[in-house]
């Protein structure tokens, strides 16, 4: 994938509630720039306080009285509209086979140079949606699915799944949390460079341990350790218990052997 900017466009907003409740949906999805157009509300202390502890996009927002102001301030990029519509005047595609697409064959998000394309996921107001008028301002309309009877989205509950599936779809850095079981395809390069396998091996042999078979004390004892995803600093740890048992091993061996 080509870099990409993430932007969340609210067109509209009726309720203060919901530009809170998005810039916090932002914040735990890697989007910074929040867009408001021609919003019907104040932003009042509640707008705030239900963004709670993500504060950034919303503070750091840009405002538009309209589309033609949008199109004078803002960079041309792809743009994504929102909607639950049934797409009787124009096809809606389903967010997650849209972005597939788009990776794949839009010339705009191909790997072709190191600029930064903004990409646009525009939301309409909370009572009927963005307008035809808005939705012919897209490059694609796309639909969230849903499974039971109604099919219209909360405003931020949309933007949080909106950047979910974008995220699942594009990529983007993952947060992993303090104890958190991280995902073995992304997790066993990085902990096999700081895991001390040689010391740990070493260790055994001067203990005499066989490590020759497929299931042996090494293979026992790393698997045992590495499930339960230790630090860095626990890593560092075990290394230095490690090295200095094998000097008194090391030690109290010469000792045995200038005996004999």
């Amino acid at each position: 994938m080509r870099n990409f900017q993430l932007n969340v466009v609210l067109v509209r907003t009726i309720y203060d509630s919901n530009i809170g409740a998005s810039s916090r949906a932002m914040s735990n999805m890697g989007a910074k720039n929040l867009i408001l157009i021609d919003r019907k509300c104040e932003i009042t202390f509640q707008t705030h306080q239900a963004a709670a502890s993500g504060q950034a996009g919303l503070q750091s927002r840009r405002e538009y009285a309209s589309w033609d102001e949008f199109f004078k301030k803002e960079p041309e990029g792809l743009r994504l509209a929102f909607s639950a519509r049934d797409g009787r005047t124009r096809p809606v595609w389903e967010i997650g086979k849209a972005l597939s697409w788009i990776k794949d064959e839009h010339p705009e998000m191909r790997l072709n140079d190191a600029a930064m394309i903004p990409v646009y996921l525009i939301f309409g107001p909370e009572d009927w949606g963005l307008s035809n008028e808005d939705l012919e301002l897209a490059h694609f309309n796309i639909n969230i699915p849903t499974f039971g009877d109604n099919s219209s989205l909360n405003l931020a509950q949309a933007v949080l799944l909106a950047l979910y599936t974008l995220r699942l779809n594009w990529g983007g850095e993952r947060t992993v949390l303090d104890g958190q079981q991280p995902d073995r395809h992304l997790t066993t390069g990085s902990r096999a460079k700081i895991f001390p396998e040689e010391t740990l091996r070493t260790w055994l042999q001067e203990m005499n341990f066989d490590l020759s078979k497929d299931l042996n004390a090494y293979s026992v004892l790393k698997r045992m350790m590495l499930h339960n995803v230790p630090t860095e600093k626990e890593l560092s740890m075990l290394e230095t218990v490690l090295q200095q048992s094998i000097r008194k091993l090391r030690e109290y061996n010469e000792m045995r052997e200038n005996k004999n």
